[in-house]
């Protein structure tokens, strides 16, 4: 009976082939990977298991699993988006802003994600994050969405304060109608902005968009472009900032988590204080936040960069799993089709506005 082989990663599979390996060439050892040197053995730098299925912030451009999914499907995929906000969602919202939002997030934000997910014949919960919550993971994000409010005013404030007054003037009138809007349409408003907009940005941008950024670019820049492109939706140069610091958060939420839950949650807290406070009138473009809420946001702010500085050290787990047996081209088909009868419809009620 031949003798038991060693498990491939042990200590002994690894010395045996690093024997093996020629000089100056790494060897094939999954966990800890050796190269011969002039005799002389040592860890290869790029060839470490955890790595290859754990990537680091700094490393995981080179050891993010290939796939289908990339970059360039994020960038098109948020291009069908835009062009659908343009005719499918302001329509619809001119017709209704109640209604109206409720079919831009499902039609011209989450429709995009789901048609190139079942074109490339993907499960869409595996990808997109939709795992079990625990409930401690749950009240976290909840809390983090509420306490990271200040670091919101602190950034909007500066903002305020160093761009152009045309551009600031032009934020203040939005701030004003939304205010109208929200006292004429009060739980309506409330219900749809923490229900429907953390339903279609989050499968867009944190449960789509992120990861396949990330296959591409790493995960720092997976979080600040999607966060970028998150801020770019709300076309708001003086809430840019802001925006772009809550769209990272939520990110950082959902690989903190290991689920998408987390982050719909922090972004229906976020979305239910904004909107209770256009409620309560707590939203005055003219009246700067206290002092202490500047300083305790400045305050927070740091330290949220810090603790995510530390997630990204720590390794973030590329959770997006790639599996096959999606939904397949048919579904792809005939999601394309209703965005394209969404699209003519939207058109259709263009030109209606206009003649």
């Amino acid at each position: 009976m031949p003798p038991p082989s060693a498990p491939a990663g042990s200590p002994r599979t690894a010395r045996r082939d690093a024997a093996r390996a020629p000089p100056g060439r790494p060897c094939s050892s999954s966990a800890i990977c050796l190269q011969r040197n002039g005799g002389t053995a040592h860890p290869h730098p790029l060839s470490r298991q955890r790595e290859m299925t754990d990537p680091t912030w700094y490393g995981a451009r080179l050891m993010s699993p290939p796939g289908k999914l990339g970059a360039g499907s994020a960038m098109a995929a948020y291009v069908a988006l835009l062009f659908g906000m343009l005719v499918i969602g302001a329509p619809a919202q001119q017709r209704g802003i109640v209604s109206g939002l409720w079919i831009t997030e499902a039609l011209a934000i989450a429709l995009p994600a789901a048609f190139v997910l079942g074109f490339a014949g993907i499960q869409f919960a595996p990808w997109l994050g939709l795992r079990r919550l625990s409930l401690r993971h749950a009240l976290v994000a909840a809390a983090v969405a509420a306490v990271n409010q200040p670091v919101v005013s602190f950034l909007t404030w500066i903002a305020h304060n160093v761009l152009p007054r045309g551009v600031v003037e032009d934020f203040d009138a939005k701030q004003r109608m939304l205010d109208t809007v929200f006292r004429m349409n009060a739980m309506p408003m409330l219900i749809t902005v923490t229900l429907a907009a953390p339903l279609g940005e989050e499968l867009f941008f944190r449960g789509f968009a992120l990861p396949a950024l990330r296959r591409s670019w790493g995960p720092l820049a997976a979080l600040v472009v999607s966060g970028a492109l998150f801020s770019l939706l709300h076309m708001d140069a003086v809430g840019f900032i802001g925006l772009l610091e809550i769209g990272m958060l939520l990110g950082a939420l959902r690989w903190w988590s290991g689920s998408l839950w987390a982050a719909m949650i922090g972004h229906a807290v976020n979305n239910g204080i904004a909107g209770g406070a256009f409620l309560l009138g707590w939203e005055d473009p003219d009246v700067p936040p206290p002092a202490w809420v500047l300083a305790l946001g400045a305050t927070l702010f740091i330290l949220g960069l810090w603790e995510l500085a530390r997630l990204l050290r720590r390794s973030v787990p590329d959770d997006a799993a790639e599996i096959a047996g999606g939904p397949g081209r048919g579904a792809a088909a005939a999601l394309g089709l209703t965005w394209v009868v969404a699209v003519i419809w939207g058109l259709q009620v263009v030109f209606a506005l206009r003649s």
